[in-house]
């Protein structure tokens, strides 16, 4: 097909090229402060927020999903928890890897607690009301820690949390790492807490696996880790993973039918020259349209992480692709809820 751009219409006509190029090349064109790591995206009103791994927590905020600005932390030098370094002596006010849901009227962020080659990990949790720092209201409140490597897990270390929101309202918690693999708990709706102490604890694999994300299609539950080789620049091989399950609590397959119990992954996102490592995910949805929002190990940056975007599709056998297919991956209805607050 062949496109004219006459003078009068050159701006309509490069909004739809730029477009079909995203299209094409699947992430979108992002520009801005994109240096990031372990990103997780949710939206008020009208602004977009990345939360992600740094000082207190690290926030990034953007009106069209493509500028990206940096626009503080959750925690500062101030605010930041006297637990932390209490229950992990190591640490210095650097938080990785959080997850952010809206419930209830509020905002529900939860992070990890741990040092670099120090697998004594916990969770913490804190709230707040709004995301708009201008707000009056603006105010995180921290709730202390949620679950630990004492109570999580035999040999798991307990980091990367992602809370999913069921449609009969139960709350659940999944984390781990290479450790002892990945687990989930059942949480008290009210408190954000652990519903039972200790819990009963989910296995999801029995090694492989960090960075988990749980999303709910029309027919599947779907789950994705990342693995490899991360945080080393153009040396990392990090790539994400999936597998599907038609109950929450697994078993999740791969696209062979063989269990993510047993380690046993497809592929879902993996590195290239440009950008050897991609991973860490996590998912938003809009207007119908699923994301997947992850980092990225740079060439041209010199091998920095940086933020990528990219719309989720669904192929002909009912598998989540960033490759267009011509048909996007539909999340199911009630969870589209938790990404966002209008």
């Amino acid at each position: 097909m062949t496109f004219k751009c006459y003078l009068t219409a050159f701006s309509v006509c490069l909004i739809f090229l730029t477009n079909q190029a995203q299209e094409k090349n699947g992430a979108l064109h992002l520009k801005g402060e994109l240096r990031v790591h372990d990103p997780v995206m949710i939206k008020q009103d009208s602004t977009y927020y990345i939360f992600s791994t740094g000082q207190g927590v690290t926030m990034k905020y953007s009106e069209d999903m493509i500028h990206w600005k940096r626009t503080g932390s959750v925690f500062d030098s101030v605010s930041l928890p006297a637990w932390h370094k209490k229950d992990i002596p190591e640490q210095d006010g650097h938080l990785w890897a959080p997850d952010i849901h809206y419930r209830n009227g509020k905002y529900h962020l939860y992070y990890s607690v741990s040092a670099w080659m120090n697998f004594n990990s916990s969770i913490g949790y804190a709230t707040n009301t709004t995301l708009d720092s201008d707000d009056p209201d603006y105010r995180w409140v921290d709730n202390g820690q949620v679950i630990s490597f004492r109570n999580g897990g035999e040999g798991v270390n307990v980091i990367d949390p992602n809370v999913y929101v069921a449609e009969n309202g139960k709350v659940w918690l999944l984390y781990g790492s290479y450790q002892a693999g990945l687990r989930m708990v059942e949480l008290n709706p009210q408190t954000g807490h652990l519903k039972n102490n200790p819990p009963e604890i989910t296995i999801i694999t029995t090694s492989l696996g960090e960075g988990v994300f749980v999303i709910k299609g029309l027919e599947y539950y779907y789950i994705f880790a990342s693995r490899g080789i991360c945080c080393k620049g153009l040396d990392s091989n990090y790539q994400v993973v999936m597998g599907r399950s038609q109950n929450l609590e697994g078993p999740y397959l791969n696209k062979d039918g063989e269990s993510w119990l047993d380690n046993n992954y497809t592929v879902f996102l993996k590195g290239d020259h440009k950008e050897p490592g991609r991973g860490h995910n996590g998912f938003f949805v809009e207007e119908g349209i699923a994301y997947i929002v992850y980092h990225a190990y740079t060439r041209s940056a010199d091998g920095d992480s940086l933020l990528n975007i990219a719309p989720l599709y669904i192929t002909q056998d009912g598998w989540p692709t960033t490759e267009p297919t011509g048909k996007h991956f539909k999340m199911a209805a009630f969870q589209q809820k938790v990404f966002s607050r209008k």
